[in-house]
């Protein structure tokens, strides 16, 4: 029997005469499969490969087979555009089969979430942070709402587990399993990861279900990749106009600032220009995302926002400003084109820097031999933990502190966090009085009150703060968000404040800074606005490829005429100082520059490193470190001396620590010092990575 024939009738009827559908995909029929026996499930397809069909057949069919009340599965993703984007595909599946869905979020009206508050849908599609919402409000019957669950379905998956919200996803999962009092099924739907079974490892937590990867063969892709080098943005923003005219296309970008500036650039060139971006309001995200839709010469200049999964129908060429920091975000945004039958992914690298043309180069020879990064989930996330703790406190109206590892037990983020540590965060919240303990249970305390209630324990719905932000408004319209410390640095000395956002200049009228405020009206002109955030490092697979590439000049992209010269260039400066198992001390005049092509986070473990044994300041980059100071031989023998210490990785995470200052997070006064200090370097350093190429042999050149 055909995976198919095991759906429910009703469901069968449906996607045969509604849909018009005569057969299922390969991952679809192996998802059925895998559903409908129960499995937990980690389901991978290229975008537009059906991964959403695949885990919402075999769910709608087991509510209908068993009858199942609302509310019966949860869809969870990590953004509210993909949300909004998959509402009407979602409730369409629901409604054809007499069920219904319905999106909850924090841009949802109160009185819609009321209606579902009395009257709940089979499917709720979600975030974490409104599952949160929903957990510890008084306004919710948690226990009554989520009574009937059976399945959670996690799209992106890839993009929850390597990070602190992918800790905080899979403790909601276990508190939700504790609602419902069964084994609540959890299945992921992934693009790109390169250790799918380590993802499956990590949704499954304490479920006792079997798990199944569902990851059926595919063709390979049929792609056409270019690498240009540009002399700057201007040039970019006029070479993405000319590529995208009469076309739809999507221009990466790697911040959202630059997001500002390239549409800027793009404005006037012939092509209808919009910009998405996490800042934008979420009215002229919708927009941007209808008239994409359905116009044809148009671009819309993004960030990741764009990436995951959003369907805004076939387009004809993507382009890249300079080059993503993995792989897999390359695949995704690659994936976005080729999507018609006989067609073939446009693909081109506007590359500003010649480093970005090295790194564009080698993330398509690691693309060409089909490898991907990995996944790598958290296992101590201690702030997480103390979040989960505080909010439980409010979802139970008090919890004793020896019932507290029952509520998370499974929960991969905690997995390598000792009873000890749980029981010294405890005692450390109770003495800073953020917790009360009476009657043998804790509540929130004194200050935990006024530091987390503050707007209905605002505080306590996502685990992140983002830095202080302000609504920008025009005639009672959202614009979208700016960051305060920007405004407050634009000063008025000649005349009123002007800045970008949304792909339009702004002048400012009015801030209301005690509401968040700031009032605007249109302007001919405005300065880009600069969002706070942690630029990414590039891991040691990536830089040793870009090594490689350098070294043999397999190049499988097209390079431009202008590309191939800045290689050759960039080539040819590097001329024997490179060689395989081997990194090369180049000395100069004023310093020296120590060729790792290791990525950054490596190259900072090194550098704390050498400033120990050496004194030395380094300038830390993804390919090399580099100082201003003499390097004599006996530093060099220090630090391999120091390496080779029993001690040496927690004498640099605490050099590292020290020279560190500022928030980690702000449950900072939940935690011990020690947790704290521990933080500040957690994904600043990497020990383990740093003995590697450690045990590399070092040569000296001097030019």
């Amino acid at each position: 029997m055909s995976s198919f024939h095991r759906l429910h009738p009703q469901l069968r009827h449906a996607i045969v005469h509604d849909l018009g559908w005569r057969n299922l995909r390969p991952v679809q029929e192996l998802a059925i499969d895998a559903i409908l026996d129960g499995d937990n499930t980690v389901v991978l397809a290229p975008t537009a490969g059906g991964k959403t069909e695949a885990s919402i057949f075999p769910v709608l069919s087991r509510i209908l087979t068993e009858g199942a009340r609302p509310i019966a599965a949860l869809y969870v993703c990590p953004i509210r555009a993909l949300l909004n984007n998959q509402e009407p595909r979602i409730t369409a599946y629901a409604r054809m089969v007499g069920l219904d869905a319905f999106k909850w979020h924090g841009d949802v009206s109160a009185s819609a979430k009321n209606r579902t508050r009395r009257d709940p849908a089979h499917i709720l599609l979600t975030t974490p942070e409104s599952i949160e919402v929903m957990l510890i409000s008084e306004k919710t019957d948690t226990r009554r709402l989520f009574a009937g669950l059976s399945a959670v379905i996690v799209d992106e998956v890839h993009a929850f587990a390597g990070d602190e919200r992918g800790a905080h996803l899979v403790s909601l999962l276990e508190r939700l399993t504790r609602f419902c009092g069964r084994d609540v099924q959890r299945i992921g739907l992934s693009a790109t990861v390169g250790n799918p079974e380590v993802i499956g490892q990590w949704i499954q937590g304490s479920s006792g279900r079997p798990f199944r990867l569902v990851d059926p063969p595919r063709e390979t892709a049929k792609r056409d990749v270019c690498i240009d080098h540009v002399a700057d943005i201007d040039m970019a923003a006029e070479s993405a106009a000319r590529i995208g005219r009469f076309k739809k296309s999507l221009v990466f970008v790697e911040s959202r600032s630059q997001a500002e500036r390239v549409a800027a650039a793009m404005a006037g060139r012939g092509t209808e220009v919009f910009v998405h971006h996490s800042a934008v309001s979420r009215s002229d995200r919708a927009l941007a995302e209808a008239q994409f839709t359905h116009g044809k010469n148009t671009a819309i200049v993004c960030t990741a926002t764009m990436e995951l999964g959003i369907d805004v129908g076939d387009l004809d060429h993507v382009v890249q400003i300079d080059a993503p920091s993995t792989v897999s975000a390359m695949l995704q945004r690659m994936g976005r084109t080729g999507r018609r039958s006989g067609t073939r992914s446009n693909y081109t690298f506007l590359c500003v820097s010649p480093e970005a043309v090295v790194q564009a180069a080698a993330l398509t020879r690691l693309a060409a031999r089909g490898w991907v990064e990995d996944v790598r989930p958290l296992r101590a996330s201690h702030h997480v933990l103390a979040h989960q703790i505080l909010a439980l406190t409010l979802q139970e109206g008090g919890v004793s502190r020896h019932r507290l590892r029952g509520w998370f037990d499974g929960a991969t983020g905690f997995a390598d966090i000792q009873d000890d540590a749980i029981a010294r965060i405890v005692e450390t919240m109770v003495e800073r009085k953020i917790l009360h303990e009476g009657d043998g249970l804790l509540s929130l305390g004194e200050k935990g009150e006024r530091v987390f209630g503050a707007k209905h324990f605002f505080e306590l719905y996502a685990v992140f703060s983002a830095p202080s932000v302000l609504r920008v408004v025009h005639r009672g319209a959202e614009v979208g968000t700016v960051q305060a410390a920007f405004l407050r640095g634009l000063g008025t000395a000649q005349g009123p404040p002007c800045f970008r956002l949304g792909g339009r200049a702004w002048s400012v009228e009015h801030t209301d800074w005690a509401k968040g405020v700031c009032d605007v009206r249109p302007a001919a002109v405005g300065r880009v606005p600069n969002w706070q955030g942690t630029p990414l490092g590039l891991s040691w697979e990536l830089c040793q490829e870009m090594k490689r590439t350098l070294m043999d000049d397999g190049v499988t992209a097209e390079l431009t005429r202008t590309a191939k010269a800045t290689f050759d260039e960039l080539r040819e400066g590097y001329d024997g100082l490179l060689e395989d198992g081997t990194t090369t001390m180049e000395g100069h005049e004023d310093g020296a520059t120590w060729h790792t092509f290791a990525g950054a986070t490596i190259n900072r473990t090194l550098a704390t490193a050498l400033r120990m044994v050496g004194g030395a300041e380094w300038a830390v980059g993804n390919l090399s470190l580099r100082t201003t100071s003499a390097v004599p031989v006996a530093a060099l023998s220090a630090w391999a001396t120091l390496l080779r210490g029993e001690h040496w990785g927690e004498q640099v995470e605490a050099e590292a620590a020290g020279a560190l200052s500022g928030p980690t997070s702000k449950f900072d006064p939940c935690l011990p010092d020690n947790l704290i200090e521990a933080r500040r370097v957690v994904g600043l350093l990497d020990r383990s990575g740093a003995e590697k190429l450690a045990a590399e042999r070092i040569q000296a050149v001097t030019r």
